[in-house]
Order: structure tokens, then sequence, then C-alpha cells
């Protein structure tokens, strides 16, 4: 058998009629790819700002077929919660707990359960039913007056979370005219608050009716700062920053001021003076303190309990003075507080003071100024030794001594840069109020009940 040599296959590169279909594919193949070459080029994506990319969430819904879009609003009472209502909108259950956790991450809303009254509302794309739920995209809410929640379906299905804060603009209201039922209503009548009428009355402690409510034909003048949007829409209400009132037990006037020195923010009256404190810090002048307020181990019983007042070491028979003006409400003896008077101040508050080696010959009823000896400093009652223990309680509630806010008595004109900066910031809220006379003609320049806005 004669055995055949093979050699290297050779290729046909010769055009055949019959393979003349796949010429033609093949150019086609080659003519498309150049095209994309040519023609089309990669897109870098387009940097937004924060402004573009919170309208772009707000615009969500111009992304989306408008016949599968829909928003319905709810709101979260005392029996259903935030999720419950968003799956009576129609979200599926897994989607309401995803939605309302992922805006409960903002610390701007309950994280254990929203506020009755709390409104929601739901976007949902329609077209995507499932077992009877729509798919919920996005969920807004406003916890409060200046901000705005929307939480968006990302495309991993998380709820991305955007917080909107509204831009404010501090303005002044003024309110002025005569009380017909209560001063609060007066108030309320021009935008004022609760709020506002008890800091107007807390200046004038010497008229009790006041803190009442206040009498019929007293009037009154005050001015609050006012929060507003960008478009001049109320947000909230701010700091009373001027009282003036004329009634049938007291008059005056008070602005409200914050010394460049101390930051220290209370009233000063329109020659610059602030108020007066009305009890003191330290009845027996400023001697050591041997205890102050708060938890301590008690010396004799050894056990941790409340220290509720401050213990001033000085020598027995040290004098012992009134805090304050105010009415003995008791001069007795107890195991604790030994040989000790109470007396009842103005505007809630009591004094105690304690382990008295003797009263000053007062009994309950009577009344007491400020500065007049009421006592003796000794031991008695659960004491090591001789010292005063003094109290400061308001409203029945026990306060440090050394910490209660209390009036200054700072006299600005005194000091002529800051009493220079007091006059400025006086006359701006003199402007406001559209006052050109001196305050003591403030009774016949009073304007019936109105609210102006700062220019």
């Amino acid at each position: 058998m004669t055995k055949r040599r093979l050699g290297p296959a050779k290729v046909d590169r010769t055009f055949r009629p019959d393979r003349a279909l796949e010429w033609a594919m093949g150019a086609f193949v080659l003519f498309g790819m150049l095209a994309l070459f040519v023609f089309v080029r990669p897109q870098q994506p387009a940097e937004l700002t924060s402004a573009d990319a919170a309208q772009a969430m707000l615009d969500f819904r111009e992304n989306l077929p408008m016949a599968s879009t829909a928003s319905r609003i709810g709101q979260v009472t005392a029996g259903a919660a935030a999720a419950d209502v968003l799956e009576v909108l129609g979200a599926s259950a897994e989607d309401a707990e995803a939605a309302v956790d992922a805006l409960r991450q903002t610390g701007l809303v309950d994280r254990k359960r929203m506020r009755p009254g709390t409104a929601l509302t739901a976007y949902f794309d329609e077209s995507a039913l499932q077992d009877d739920t729509s798919r919920l995209i996005a969920v807004s809410i406003k916890p409060d007056a200046r901000n705005t929640l929307l939480a968006t379906r990302q495309a991993d299905d998380r709820f991305f979370v955007s917080v909107l804060t509204a831009r404010l603009m501090t303005s002044h209201r003024r309110v002025a005219g005569e009380i017909e039922t209560t001063l609060a209503a007066a108030l309320a009548e021009g935008g004022g608050t609760p709020g506002h009428a008890t800091a107007l009355a807390s200046l004038f402690p010497d008229d009790p009716a006041l803190a009442a409510g206040g009498v019929r034909g007293d009037r009154f003048d005050a001015v609050f700062e006012v929060a507003e949007d960008e478009r001049g829409n109320f947000i909230e209400n701010g700091d009373l920053v001027f009282a003036a009132f004329n009634g049938t037990t007291s008059h005056g006037s008070w602005y409200l001021y914050t010394p460049g020195d101390s930051g220290r923010t209370e009233f000063f009256d329109a020659n610059g003076v602030a108020a007066q404190p009305f009890l003191t810090r330290f009845p027996i002048g400023r001697v050591p303190i041997n205890s102050g307020f708060g938890q301590r181990y008690h010396p004799l019983t050894g056990y941790l309990h409340l220290h509720t007042g401050v213990d001033y070491r000085a020598p027995a028979g040290t004098p012992i003075q009134a805090a304050g003006d105010g009415v003995i409400e008791f001069v007795g003896f107890s195991d604790g507080y030994g040989r000790h008077v109470r007396i009842r101040h103005k505007r809630g508050f009591e004094t105690l003071y304690a382990h008295m080696s003797k009263s000053a010959g007062l009994a309950a009823g009577d009344t007491v100024n400020a500065g007049d000896i009421i006592g003796y400093v000794g031991d008695t009652g659960s004491a090591t030794g001789a010292h005063l223990h003094y109290e400061i309680r308001r409203n029945g509630r026990y306060v440090n001594p050394m910490t209660l806010e209390l009036p200054s008595g700072r006299n600005l004109a005194s000091e002529p840069e800051e009493y220079a900066a007091f006059l400025k910031q006086k006359a701006t809220i003199d402007a406001l109020r559209g006052a050109t006379v001196p305050d003591s003609l403030m009774a016949a320049t009073l304007l019936p009940v109105v609210h102006t806005s700062s220019p």
C-alpha cells in the first residue's frame, strides 16, 4: 500500500456565490461597531448640589408614568402607629416597617411611637400590585414646624431619608391693649402664647392679680420674636423681648438684653437697671459652705439621701436674715431641722432656715422684709455642729440655691459701653412699638390690640 504524505491545509479565499449571505452579514456587523465607536461617547454623571438633590427627591414622581403613581394621606392615632397607617393606605407590612424605621433613624421622630396627629403622605407605584398591595416608593412627614422628612425607596429597596429644613428669619410682633378677660386671652388674640403671659406677669411680682390673669381694664404692651420661613409663613413664636404694664397695683416696662461681658440674658428697665433679686443666696453673708445641695451620705445616719439645701458654717449666735420679703409660715421645732423658720415668698417660692439656737420672736402670719433678722445660728436637731441649713423651694420642689436663676440687680448706667449698646437695642424695640413718648406716658399712648411684624 502506498502511503499518501499529508501537507499543510489550504484555505480557499476565492469568492463563491453560495457564500454571499455570510459576507453580507459580516460587513453589517463591522459597520455597526464602527458607527457605535464614532457616534457614542461615555457621559460623565452630572454633579448635583444639595439643593438639586433635594428638589430631585421632591420631584421623583416625574420619573414615573402619571397613571401609575398615587399619593395617600393618613394620620397616626392613639390606636394606630405609623406602620399601621401605611398598611391601611396600601403598603405591605415589610415596606411600612422599613420606611418608618428609616424615618426614626434621623432622630427627629419618636423612636418608639410617633405622637398622635402626625400626618404621613405615602406615594405608591400602582403598576406593581402584589397581593393587593401597592409598591411603596416614598413617605413624607413633617415632625415639627422646621423640618420635613422624605423617605424614598432606592434601587436596593432600602429607604433613604432626606431632611429638608426651612431657612428661618426672625422678626418681631407687637401686641398691645386692654385686658378684657385674661392677659393670656388678650395676648393670644394677637398671636401670643400662654408662655408670654406667664413671662410678662413674672416681671410684676407685686401684682398677684396679674399672675392669676389680670384685672379687666388693665393695659399692657408686649413685643416677642417670631420665626418665619423665606416666604414669610409663620413657623413658631420666640421669646418675649419687651413687656410693659399699667395696672391698678403695679406698672413699668422691661427690655430683654444680653450684656456682652456676662452673656446672661435678663430684663432691664428703661434706665438700664435689672430687677433686684427678691431672694438672696446668702442669708448670713458670704461664709464657708460645709455641704452643698445634692446626694450625700448623712453625717449621723450614714445613709445616702438628697441634701435638700446648703449648709453654711458660722459661729453659734450669728444673726440670720430673711432672704426676701414674705410671710412667716412656720416657727417651731422638729427632730431633723431642730428649731427652724419657714417663709412664704412671691412667685411660688419658700425659704427654710434650720438648726437655729433661737428665733427672733416671730410667729406664723407675721410679715418680714428682706434683711430682717429672723433667728440665730445654732446646732439644734440633727446637726453635728453650729451651722445654718438653708433651703429654697419653688412650687413645693427643692431647688439648688447656688444655681437658681435670679435677677442680678445690675445697673448698666454705670458701664458706658454696655449702656450705649442697651440704649441702641431699646431704641430698636421702641421703634417696633411706635413709641415716641416717655414710658411715663405709656398709658395714654397704648393702642388697641394689634400685631405687626418688623420690616
